[in-house]
């Protein structure tokens, strides 16, 4: 599945590809304007629209499940619709949060079955960083510089002021893991709210820690790719790149894939980002580089906004075009 939008009226808001040749199998039509990356279960893809839609889709058929109005956010920055819905038990919690305050930053929460708005939980500010579920709760970071669980029924769990903002959440097996502008990475006991250890870092993360086995692998806005002890927060290795590290890194059986520069939305006080060099990484887990791929020049579909990699492949999301490279991308050279 991948999303877009556009200025116009029957862009689809979402559509179903064959990934192996790309061929479109089904397409949903939306409204003008931007739309929130995509949340999924088994069942649906959710999101949400500056046309102050939220909507729920069956992949599968590739119809429209539920359409419900959100509070207006149609005047509200761009930023308002950064991050995607998260589904959490028998609801959807969707993330409105820009970074001018003209909306009231909120988790609006829908019954995922029928889209029945259920109840908003008030943040005290702007999302930093996309947030995360262990299925039982949410944890938002905020640019206020807390980090706080939110349950299924809208209440507070408890709130840690870690006094800067952090990145986005990553869980895994009770443990959260964060990047902080103070230039670190976190460990935080999802259950209650206790650090269990910090590793320096040598400037924020833009993106997501990623969890595999036994180490933690995060990109930074240092222009560095590293690799830490899951249990003690000892570092590994770090390589060096050739800018932030703007997706990923992700992985495919044992490798690494992180994308650096490009012409994505990030927040938080990172600062900008330079579009250029906008270079792909592979990389094993050991930290050796098995290839790289710069963009340079006229890119045919326009500027790399994203880079996913999944079981099946690796996908670049572009102005206007999705790219599936080829397997080779993978193996060394």
């Amino acid at each position: 599945m991948v999303g877009s939008r556009g200025p116009f009226d029957d862009t689809p808001v979402l559509s179903g590809r064959d990934p192996e040749t790309g061929d479109e199998l089904w397409t949903v039509p939306g409204q003008t304007g931007r739309k929130s990356p995509i949340g999924t279960d088994k069942t649906f893809a959710y999101g949400f629209t500056k046309a102050a839609e939220a909507f729920a889709v069956d992949y599968r058929r590739g119809e429209v499940e539920w359409k419900v109005p959100i509070a207006p956010i149609d005047e509200a920055d761009p930023g308002v619709v950064q991050f995607a819905p998260i589904p959490l038990g028998d609801r959807v919690v969707v993330p409105v949060s820009g970074t001018e305050d003209d909306i009231p930053d909120r988790l609006e929460t829908f019954d995922r079955a029928t889209g029945e708005h259920m109840f908003d939980h008030d943040l005290a500010s702007s999302l930093a960083g996309a947030p995360a579920t262990d299925g039982v709760a949410v944890l938002v970071s905020l640019l206020d510089g807390t980090l706080r669980r939110i349950a299924a029924d809208g209440t507070e769990d408890w709130r840690v002021d870690l006094g800067t903002p952090v990145s986005d959440v990553t869980i895994a097996d009770g443990t959260a893991y964060v990047g902080s502008p103070t230039e670190h990475l976190l460990a935080v006991d999802v259950a209650t709210g206790d650090e269990q250890w910090r590793a320096p870092l040598e400037n924020t993360l833009l993106t997501r820690p990623l969890v595999v086995g036994d180490r933690v692998f995060v990109g930074g806005a240092d222009y560095y790719l590293a690799a830490f002890d899951r249990a003690s927060g000892t570092r590994q290795w770090r390589t060096e790149l050739a800018n932030a590290v703007t997706f990923g890194p992700t992985v495919v059986g044992d490798r690494l894939v992180t994308l650096v520069g490009g012409a994505g939305r990030h927040r938080g006080p990172g600062g900008t980002v330079p579009s250029s060099p906008t270079v792909l990484y592979v990389h094993d887990t050991a930290g050796e580089q098995i290839r790289q791929y710069r963009f340079e020049g006229y890119l045919e579909g326009g500027s790399v906004m994203w880079a996913v990699a999944t079981d099946d492949g690796v996908y670049l999301g572009q102005e206007w075009q999705l790219a599936r490279l080829a397997q080779e991308v993978l193996n060394a050279e």
